[in-house]
């Protein structure tokens, strides 16, 4: 099974509200039981839930962040995945700096979408931000996935 990793700062926001809409990305194209999806953070704080926002936001989406615990990301992790997606370019540094020998397989979300810069991050904001921020993953997400899903057929 492929193992796709998504990486914020906090594991609180953006990286949750990834996993949980691409989780429902992949059922929509049938391929939820080939592409298993995680998000970590870089300063996580062990099991902080989703940000409230985010919970309301995806709960509007019918996608749940209830049960959502934070994860720190550590180097098992990074080296569990086949691909990492990070949500900025400092994401990124940040994943090959604490594991080198990943590099090739750590993409910033909206370059291995096609296009370039970073998701902005929606934290102490209100949730008509986090709705623009799930709206941008989302988009980036759609072209990420169809590519992903092409790539290991």
């Amino acid at each position: 099974m492929f193992t796709l990793l998504f990486v914020c700062t906090g594991n609180t926001c953006r990286s949750p509200m990834a996993q949980v809409i691409a989780e429902a990305i992949l059922a929509e194209m049938g391929q939820g039981e080939r592409i298993r999806v995680a998000s970590a953070g870089v300063s996580a704080w062990p099991g902080a839930p989703a940000s409230t926002q985010a919970r309301n936001v995806m709960a509007g989406r019918g996608l749940d962040l209830e049960t959502h615990g934070a994860t720190p990301l550590n180097e098992r992790l990074i080296g569990e995945a086949d691909m990492v997606l990070t949500m900025t370019g400092s994401h990124r540094d940040r994943v090959v700096q604490m594991a080198p020998e990943a590099a090739a397989k750590v993409f910033t979300l909206k370059g291995y979408a096609g296009g370039s810069g970073d998701i902005a991050d929606p934290f102490g904001l209100d949730e008509r931000a986090y709705e623009t921020n799930a709206i941008e993953i989302e988009g980036a997400l759609r072209k990420a996935l169809e590519r992903i899903v092409t790539t290991i057929v």
